[in-house]
């Protein structure tokens, strides 16, 4: 496959999306049921009724797009609200970022082999292999924002001003729609933006091509959001993840109440802060806080900000826990494959560790700056607004990025190793 990569490119990429491809379907046949239940992590009804409500009135009217943004629901109403049509689609989406991780490594400066190994890692990764086999947005949202990257970092190499403008606002629409997918990547331009003017000025006619491409793409879904729903916000999941995640967790930690009294206190102290009567509260009473104008957003926040500062230190110890959860295992995975499964991420997370040192001590910028600020949005993003209900779902947006930095880390090991043989 090394040689086919070298002579042929083509023909290496395509072998590897069959083999990542393979992999994902026969997980899929593996737990296939009528229900769809393995591959269900509850949000699903939600974007199959929005599928339904495009099919029924072509429009993004429905309460539920503010807080799932509507790419996915439509995928769902292409298929034909096809449950089974709709897992496989996934899965050959998600496929796709195996193939893409190799580009991915070679224009951060990797060469065929531990491209190709970076590839592979991705294309048996069993977060990327569960959540590319789901009825969820991740397959969507992690390929276009690969692509978002693939396309800035060509953009900047381009030698004349028409690529370089070509390539950031292709960057910039990808960057657009894996946030209409999954709203967790809509402010990851503003420091890519810095870092690359940072590294050069001559990257300022990419990077202005990207940042208004994105800033004009993101806000006509947020203008969209404040003309139908009050709410001028990408979306409101960041929200309620805020309060009854991560504030639900630090007041559990620090009061010892059942979840059941923790989320009633906070829907009624949002209650009260909206000037609601508070005597039907209960705790199913935070589902009807999901979607709602602005004042109900600022609401959460401010509950949730008050929670935190009541209890400092429960905030902070909570943090080792959602970290151990989105670097450690995958929830919908039968409990047996637990010890493989943290034994691979372990190795993972040290290999990409290793990787980035490596890149460090060489000096290999590019790939170094790639890997940690994509890595460190998603990571302190995810842990600010959520803690609990975690796993490594929430590390799939950058598990190329990891791959590519394992590789590094591998390659430098087998070299390693080469020489003292030789000695």
């Amino acid at each position: 496959m090394i040689s086919a990569l070298r002579s042929r490119p083509a023909i290496g990429l395509l072998l590897i999306f069959a083999l990542a491809l393979a992999v994902r379907w026969g997980y899929a046949a593996l737990r296939w049921s009528d229900d769809f239940s393995a591959f269900d992590s509850g949000d699903y009804a939600l974007y199959r009724i929005g599928g339904e409500h495009i099919l029924a009135e072509g429009d993004f009217t429905n309460s539920l797009f503010l807080i799932r943004p509507p790419l996915f629901p439509l995928l769902v109403a292409l298929l034909g609200v096809r449950d089974g049509a709709i897992l496989l689609a996934n899965a050959a989406i998600g496929a796709t970022l195996a193939p893409l991780t190799l580009v991915l490594a070679r224009q951060l400066g990797l060469g065929a082999g531990l491209a190709l190994l970076a590839g592979l890692i991705v294309a048996l990764d069993p977060a990327s292999v569960v959540y590319s086999s789901f009825l969820g947005s991740e397959p969507l949202a992690n390929v276009t924002l690969l692509l978002m990257l693939i396309a800035l970092l060509a953009s900047i190499r381009q030698p004349n001003t028409a690529r370089q403008l070509a390539g950031g606002a292709l960057a910039g629409v990808a960057l657009t729609l894996s946030v209409l997918s999954r709203p967790a990547p809509f402010l990851i331009w503003t420091g890519l933006s810095v870092w690359l003017l940072l590294m050069s000025r001559r990257h300022s006619r990419a990077v202005l091509a990207y940042t208004l491409a994105s800033a004009i793409g993101i806000s006509a879904w947020i203008a969209h959001n404040a003309r139908v729903f009050d709410n001028p916000t990408v979306s409101t999941v960041s929200a309620y993840s805020l309060l009854y995640y991560r504030a639900a967790s630090v007041e559990h930690w620090a009061t010892g109440h059942d979840m059941d009294t923790v989320y009633t206190d906070l829907a009624q102290r949002v209650e009260e802060r909206m000037g609601r009567d508070t005597s039907q509260v209960d705790t199913s009473t935070r589902h009807h806080h999901y979607t709602g104008p602005a004042e109900l957003t600022s609401a959460m926040n401010a509950v949730a900000f008050e929670t935190f500062a009541d209890h400092p230190v429960e905030y902070l110890y909570t943090l080792p826990i959602g970290v151990a959860r989105m670097f450690g295992f995958t929830n919908v995975l039968p409990r047996w494959t637990l010890p493989f499964e943290v034994a691979w991420n372990g190795a993972l997370m040290l290999g990409a560790a290793s990787g980035l040192w490596i890149a460090f001590r060489q000096k290999r910028w590019l790939l170094f700056w790639s890997v940690v600020l994509v890595a460190a949005y998603f990571t302190v993003g995810t842990l600010f607004v959520q803690t609990s209900g975690l796993d490594t779902r929430m590390r799939t947006m950058f598990a190329p990025h990891l791959a590519v930095a394992c590789a590094l880390a591998i390659g430098a090991l087998l070299v390693r190793r080469s020489r003292n043989s030789a000695a």
